[in-house]
């Protein structure tokens, strides 16, 4: 049998005995898969090292172990290595205990750590949560919206994306005729309806009062125009009998503005020009859909 130049040492090397039954593809089988882990679990407390000034002081004691840990395993299957031909069994075995010791050390200090890192990393999901979200709709805030963008900056260009900008018309009327109870309601149910006629890539908004921001991905705004259209008759359905019984309720309606989103120049131009063409619906009798003329010109 043809053995390739790399076994050729292997073969000069074999162990005495039966060890590996004298076989060259299992000796090297056995030594090329174990270094490859020993240098494998030297590499991580290298990186540990070299990162150490990320690390939070808190848990720093016990990365250390952990490294110590993994540092103490390499070693192991390099002993592992070394006994093919030496068969050192006691320095084995001694090792082994050393790694036994560290790791439950290492066991011992996470038993308290781990579940207070477990709740720390929940309640800084539900911190982000409550922060990215209008605690009144339940829909996206301007935080959420901007974390959107930012996503949607790293997406590959070509794509467009659409942002359309709407607020209610005469909604301080509302407020000034039924209170502000039933008013937050209206706003709840306007969240409701943006938020049920948007796709699930889609992302609706409250940045403030009863201004609202969509964000429709993928979208050019003339795509855009025919999806707003259909919420805009929606929120005309919307009935404030539905919120305050009586005769005589004023129709509710809102006014739109759609623009291009540009990740090169961000969310505060974009949102200008949605804004810009909002105020024209406005000007031009509210409860109308216009596109931003600098999106109509691209």
């Amino acid at each position: 049998m043809v053995f390739p130049v790399v076994f050729i040492p292997m073969i000069a090397l074999m162990p005495h005995g039966s060890c590996f039954l004298w076989n060259p593809w299992l000796t090297s089988l056995h030594a090329i898969s174990d270094m490859g882990v020993l240098v494998a679990y030297f590499s991580i407390p290298l990186l540990l090292m070299m990162n150490r000034q990320h690390i939070d002081a808190q848990i720093r004691p016990v990365l250390l172990l952990f490294a110590a840990f993994i540092f103490s395993c390499g070693i192991g299957h390099g002993i592992h290595v070394w006994n093919i031909w030496h068969a050192d069994y006691w320095l084995e075995g001694g090792w082994t205990l050393v790694t036994a010791t560290i790791s439950l050390y290492t066991a011992w200090q996470l038993r308290a750590l781990v579940p207070q890192l477990l709740n720390t990393h929940r309640d800084l999901v539900m911190t982000r949560e409550v922060a990215e979200h209008d605690p009144l709709t339940g829909i996206a805030n301007r935080r959420g919206l901007e974390a959107a963008l930012a996503a949607l900056s790293y997406q590959p260009s070509g794509v467009s994306h659409s942002l359309v900008v709407l607020d209610l018309d005469g909604f301080k009327a509302v407020n000034d005729t039924y209170g502000h109870e039933v008013g937050d309601q209206l706003l709840q149910t306007v969240a409701k309806v943006l938020h049920g006629q948007i796709r699930a890539i889609d992302l609706a908004a409250r940045i403030g009062g009863d201004e609202f921001v969509l964000l429709m991905v993928g979208c050019t705004p003339e795509e855009a125009h025919d999806k707003v259209e259909t919420i805009r008759q929606e929120i005309q359905k919307i009935d404030l009998q539905d919120l305050v019984p009586g005769p005589n309720h004023a129709l509710i309606s809102a006014s739109f503005g759609i623009s291009s989103f540009d990740p090169v120049r961000g969310l505060t131009y974009s949102y200008q020009q949605a804004d810009a063409a909002l105020y024209t619906a406005k000007r031009s009798g509210k409860n109308q859909v216009e596109i931003a003329t600098s999106a109509v010109a691209q």
